[in-house]
């Protein structure tokens, strides 16, 4: 696959789609415990392709529902969001 296929097939996928495996099954076995807060979350990561367009609430809710330990991560790794998600 050429560079340009890869580049528009991540363009393509959602941050659901891009969510590192780990932290989708935290999020969906946060989902059967709690009603509102996980759901939310996955559903704007299926709304979003960048995880700019995320709210400060939403990555909030990432970390408590992806079961994230985030306190030692670098100003780059929360300003680019590459933790939580697949290249």
């Amino acid at each position: 696959m050429s560079n340009d296929n890869k580049i528009k097939e991540n363009q393509m996928k959602t941050l659901y789609d891009r969510l590192k495996p780990e932290i989708k099954i935290a999020l969906l076995e946060s989902s059967r415990k709690y009603e509102y807060g996980p759901r939310q979350v996955i559903a704007d990561l299926h709304r979003f392709e960048r995880y700019s367009d995320l709210t400060i609430d939403t990555v909030r809710g990432l970390c408590v529902y992806g079961n994230i330990n985030e306190w030692k991560w670098s100003n780059t790794e929360w300003k680019y969001g590459d933790e939580f998600f697949n290249n």
